[in-house]
């Protein structure tokens, strides 16, 4: 009996031993899984090192100040993995940065938690959604966030030159962890340009983390000299209360951006009295270009292509170049009389020009006697102290779709502009990290000298058929 059982055991050892080495195959891969996972050691061997992070990202995450988590939406089937593989980089680095892979599909009533949260931000079927529960902030990125591009001068077009998943996703984990970010308010009340034609500025500023919002100062709302104020060309006039509560405004460092069309009011007594404490004043009428300057306009007269100034947050856009501006229309400004408390700089000027009426140029755009002519500012910048010692900015332009219009962006440095202006008016540091965005496709092959290579793969073949006929040459003489 007993040497049958142990017969019968014998038997069953093969089967053991290819469970045992099978389970332990399993825990093995389960552990380096793990691993890989908590740590991210795959190497990134993709041709642009799309997963690879810089120095700068991995201090940002690891440096995290409150915790947030990411979903990834994919419709399925569809998933971006390079996206996911940086998503697990991110999330080796630091234990504050966590990441769900969902989908609209598996969870539908997702979309509707987090819009409840996210407010006006759009949640599509394909994007990454991060939150962060200590501020309240969230960033909903979508697949044009990650694209990167340049203007390129002999198409007239924007291309696209670069990936740039690293510099979107981790801007986006510096704007929803900060404690304060930088902040906008846009002034109502007055007749001032609508939500509806800002909204374009509104998402390419959003999109650059800024947080913006209206304010009302007869509603007794919120304005703090942290927030950059913008005047959107008013159509009626400020009260007394509120422009006692917009002097203080600027007299405790809040700066402010003013656009004033040139078919707006001429006269907005107490808006006046504010520009002119910013060493701004406002000239009726509309600038023409002479014709004879092919320079300053584009196909028409009032399309103007204005100088740029060498100022502090133009000389990067001058040093690359980046100065081809148009303004559909514009009104000339002036520096103010009394500028003993204020720096005023020149931004846009325009090229050899004429004010005409607007009325009159409703019938005729041609040069009359008496016209005011000559170069005109058509934006102004200005750096003004207060008592106390805190100094104040201010910038002026006499064309607001330069800073509105989508199409003027495609076609134009309109929105670099715009974005170094704000940048530079904001109390807050913008949210701009160095992160090199990444190669976008392949470059081919390039060899200076083809005759060697050519050479050696004519010779390769050769070498063995020459070897083989010797090789059969022995054979047959045997």
């Amino acid at each position: 009996m007993k040497p049958f059982f142990v017969e019968q055991l014998k038997r069953f050892v093969p089967a053991l031993i290819t469970l045992a080495i099978l389970a332990a195959s399993i825990f093995t891969v389960s552990l380096v899984d793990e691993q890989e996972k908590k740590h991210a050691l795959l190497v990134d061997f993709s041709f642009n090192s799309i997963t690879t992070q810089s120095e700068q990202t991995k201090r940002t995450v690891q440096n995290l100040q409150h915790p947030v988590h990411a979903y990834a939406l994919f419709t399925p089937g569809r998933e971006d993995h390079a996206l996911l593989g940086l998503l697990n980089r991110l999330s080796a680095l630091s234990p504050k940065f966590s990441y769900t892979v969902t989908s609209l599909v598996e969870n539908p009533l997702l979309v509707n938690t987090l819009s409840s949260s996210i407010k006006d931000e759009q949640v599509t079927a394909d994007s990454l959604v991060l939150t962060c529960a200590a501020t309240g902030r969230n960033r909903v990125l979508s697949i044009y966030d990650y694209l990167s591009q340049s203007f390129d001068q002999t198409q007239q077009a924007y291309v696209l030159d670069g990936i740039s998943y690293e510099k979107s996703i981790v801007e986006a984990l510096l704007y929803i962890t900060l404690d304060t970010v930088p902040s906008i308010k846009i002034l109502t009340g007055h007749g001032e340009i609508g939500e509806t034609d800002t909204s374009y500025m509104e998402s390419f500023l959003k999109s650059h983390h800024f947080e913006i919002s209206r304010v009302n100062l007869l509603e007794q709302q919120e304005l703090s000299p942290k927030n950059l104020l913008m005047i959107l060309s008013p159509q009626k006039d400020l009260l007394d209360s509120e422009l006692n509560i917009l002097t203080d405004f600027i007299k405790k460092g809040g700066s402010v951006l003013i656009t004033s069309d040139y078919n707006d009011p001429d006269s907005l007594p107490n808006f006046d009295a504010l520009y002119r404490k910013m060493g701004f004043g406002r000239l009726p009428g509309i600038v023409v270009a002479e014709g004879a300057d092919v320079n300053a306009y584009i196909d028409n007269p009032l399309f103007l292509t204005p100088y740029m100034g060498m100022t502090e947050p133009t000389a990067a856009l001058i040093g690359a170049g980046q100065t081809r501006l148009r303004l559909p229309g514009a009104r000339a400004l002036t520096i103010a009389a009394d500028t003993s408390t204020a720096k005023v700089d020149q931004l846009l000027i325009s090229g050899i020009a004429y004010l005409k009426d607007v009325q009159s140029a409703s019938e005729s755009i041609a040069k009359e006697e008496g016209d005011q002519e000559g170069q005109f500012n058509l934006a102004l910048l200005s750096d003004y102290p207060s008592l106390d010692g805190t100094r104040s900015r201010a910038m002026i332009i006499g064309n607001s779709a330069i800073l509105l219009d989508s199409w003027l962006h495609q076609v134009t440095y309109g929105g670099q502009f715009l974005l170094h202006m704000v940048n530079h008016l904001s109390v807050n540091e913008p949210i701009n990290l160095d992160i090199a965005p990444k190669q976008l496709v392949r470059e081919q092959l390039q060899i200076p000298n083809p005759l060697l290579p050519n050479a050696l793969i004519i010779a390769l073949p050769l070498s063995v058929i020459s070897l083989a006929i010797l090789v059969l040459l022995r054979r047959r003489r045997r």
